[in-house]
């Protein structure tokens, strides 16, 4: 006999409701044991051997590492935090390495590279990971979810002994968050650093009963992506090492052509960009794309190995255009001259620099934050070969007209108040946390 489901709604609504909360608070409601547990053992810990509040932050995609530096910072030149990196390989897939017989972690060769001594290599032998638990963190902090990551450091086991807090790699400029956030991983979550007051309230209103046992909790402290791009103002930008011009354009593709993400235009101007490389010689070209473009297209049969290999080349044989091959970019942002983007969290950080950005239109019905509409309305945008290659002749002959307005925006929507001091306000989060 089949059951009529929406006559049951009908009947007895209150059921409805009572099967709805459930589902809405499932998550929570199984984290929940998770939390206490990690509250007593950390309580017993700080009771029998206080110290200096140990922070770990796990490393695995670079360029996600601008987001956590100056906190890093802030904490290392503070005498009551020690902070430790634990670097992750970049080759993990639903918590399996690609290749277990793989033993390099490049992660960790280019934190270690750079002079962090803290750095952690995570994998230690075949599938075999560093015991994050014998180091007693107190806080764990995160940039990506749980898929990414082996089941050892994945969200429900880190926080059944350590802080799970949560610093986004990238700002959420699409209203569609809601079907971003990975409700899981947010369940598991001590603190979730927000953005905004909208994200913060979306947070406490997944998480409500954790929120009321004192379990779990979000709070503004600002943009890091806004704090830190603007500390990197004076850093080093060696992917500029091949330019011999003053005005250098940085183009940045997206790495899906669905436009529900935002879309990308790399199919539409590859050769565009070629082409204007070789007629204005007096201008340097440096191509971005997000870390996954080139994977994505081949995986989804846009693009094959040769056609990708085939566009570095055609690159590398000019004198005025290369691939980025960076694991970081904010310097280079502040030595360009404008940034030609897809839609972008990075969008952000170039509006600090305060220089032009052309913003390649994709799909006119993209569903865009207040603060987005508000930067987009200081960017050219453009929609197709002949505007973009009119607009970048216009900024090359040194005209700027959307320059007030740009300046305007970000002195009203970024460079005011938390933004520029997150990592310290995220400090005094860990601290006034610390024993609860």
């Amino acid at each position: 006999m089949k059951i009529d489901r929406e006559a049951i709604k009908d009947r007895f609504p209150f059921l409805a409701h009572i099967v709805y909360w459930s589902k809405r608070r499932k998550n929570e409601l199984s984290a929940i044991r998770r939390h206490f547990s990690r509250r007593r053992l950390q309580k017993r810990r700080i009771q029998t051997a206080p110290g200096r509040i140990k922070v770990v932050f796990i490393c695995q995609y670079i360029p996600a590492w601008s987001k956590n530096k100056a906190l890093y910072d802030a904490l290392a030149k503070d005498g009551r935090f020690k902070p430790m990196l634990l670097c992750v390989p970049n080759r993990i897939h639903a918590n399996q390495l690609d290749d277990p017989e793989d033993m390099s972690n490049d992660v960790y060769d280019y934190f270690h590279r750079h002079g962090y001594m803290d750095a952690i290599n995570s994998l230690v032998g075949k599938n075999e990971w560093f015991d994050l638990n014998t180091i007693c963190p107190d806080y764990v902090i995160y940039n990506r979810y749980d898929r990414p990551m082996p089941l050892e450091y994945t969200s429900r086991v880190v926080s059944t002994y350590a802080k799970v807090c949560m610093i986004e790699y990238g700002t959420s400029l699409l209203r569609m968050v809601d079907q971003i956030f990975d409700r899981k991983f947010m369940a598991n979550t001590f603190c979730y650093f927000a953005e905004s007051t909208g994200k913060r309230d979306m947070f406490l209103n997944w998480n409500r009963i954790l929120h009321g046992l004192k379990l779990s909790t979000a709070v503004c402290c600002g943009i890091p992506a806004v704090e830190n791009a603007y500390l990197a103002k004076d850093d080093n930008a060696p992917a500029w090492r091949f330019s011999k011009n003053k005005f250098r354009a940085i183009y940045t593709p997206r790495w899906t052509v669905d436009p529900v993400w935002g879309g990308s235009s790399f199919l539409r101007y590859q050769s565009f960009f070629l082409e204007l490389a070789d007629l204005h010689p007096e201008m340097d070209i440096l191509v971005r794309p997000h870390p996954l473009m080139f994977q994505n297209f081949i995986e989804t049969g846009l693009m094959t190995s040769d056609e990708v290999t085939a566009y570095g080349d055609s690159c590398s044989a000019r004198a005025n255009i290369r691939l980025d091959a960076e694991k970081e970019y904010l310097a280079s942002f502040w030595q360009s001259s404008v940034l030609i983007s897809d839609f972008s969290s990075m969008i952000i950080e170039y509006y600090v620099t305060g220089k032009p950005i052309i913003y390649l239109t994709y799909d006119e019905n993209t569903d865009y934050t207040d603060q987005m509409s508000a930067m987009l309305q200081g960017c050219y945008l453009v929609h197709n070969e002949q505007d973009l290659k009119k607009t970048v002749e216009m900024l090359l002959a040194g005209e700027d007209p959307l320059g007030p307005i740009r300046a305007e925006v970000c002195e009203t929507e970024l460079l005011q108040g938390a933004n520029l001091k997150a990592s310290e306000n995220m400090k005094q989060v860990l601290l006034e946390s610390y024993r609860k």
